[in-house]
């Protein structure tokens, strides 16, 4: 296979650049995630304590009962949404993970390419230095015959 040094390293660095790109977003994904999953965590508390609010209270209106219910059931709704949002960044961090992994194992299988290419680089160039040694070495002991 011939194939230059240059290009290696080239490919090498775009397989760099590629993998940095997806863990800095695999990271804004996460910020994402953990951002959807903190305004579950809110709605869910708020859920709570209006569900708490509703048992405690004593209404003196079927409106006040009403419009308690509305809202509690508003909030799940809400509830059940953002918890949609939170699974869709999920999957969408899940297969960012992927990706990145796939970008990482690309970039090792280049480097290890390049350093076998270098390492036989430098086997031919031991092997040339040697040719030229011993073609050295014989005329030198045919000239002192």
């Amino acid at each position: 296979m011939n194939v230059s040094g240059t290009g290696l390293a080239t490919v090498l660095k775009v397989k760099e650049f590629q993998e940095k790109s997806s863990q800095r977003e695999l990271a804004a994904i996460k910020v994402n995630r953990e951002t959807e999953e903190g305004k579950l965590g809110d709605l869910e508390q708020t859920h709570s304590s209006a569900i708490a609010e509703a048992e405690s209270v004593v209404r003196t209106s079927a409106g006040d009962m009403q419009t308690a219910r509305a809202f509690i059931h508003s909030l799940a709704h809400q509830m059940e949404q953002q918890g949609e949002r939170v699974e869709a960044v999920k999957q969408q961090e899940d297969e960012k993970r992927g990706e990145l992994i796939e970008r990482s194992q690309s970039r090792q299988m280049v480097e290890k390419l390049d350093t076998r290419r270098r390492e036989e680089s430098e086997k031919e160039d031991d092997r040339k230095s040697q040719r030229v040694m011993d073609v050295i070495a014989q005329r030198m002991k045919m000239g002192f015959k």
